[in-house]
């Protein structure tokens, strides 16, 4: 079976670089080329249709990460903040979340903690 386009890991010059090979053609991506392809890509099929849907699905596999670094800020365009989160494949990813979606995530995520701590709890 013929795979129009191959996309591996190699060595390359003591570092590590990704080789795309499509049909003939070779590209060799070290690790700022690839995080700019990725990053373009993102913007390229935000612009795309279908749209990216707006629930998760229960069927699919997602990538996540376990613990990300994270950081916040306050939003300097409108009311609510601006959260980012550390991938280590996709880089940071940043969300402005306004005020009223703000306060609803802050309560699923109250709701977890509490949850959590109910369920980790020791009896006295």
């Amino acid at each position: 079976m013929h795979h129009p386009m191959q996309v591996e890991l190699v060595s390359d010059y003591g570092g590590q670089a990704l080789r795309v090979t499509i049909d003939r053609s070779v590209s060799i991506l070290d690790a700022p080329d690839l995080d700019a392809l990725i990053e373009h890509l993102a913007v390229l099929r935000a612009k795309m249709k279908p749209d990216i849907p707006q629930e998760i699905s229960r069927q699919h596999r997602y990538v996540v990460e376990i613990d990300p670094c994270w950081y916040t800020e306050k939003n300097p365009i409108f009311e609510g903040a601006v959260l980012f989160f550390r991938h280590t494949g996709f880089n940071w990813t940043g969300f402005a979340v306004p005020k009223e979606s703000l306060v609803k995530l802050i309560d699923a995520l109250t709701e977890h903690a509490d949850a959590s701590h109910e369920t980790y709890s020791m009896p006295n």
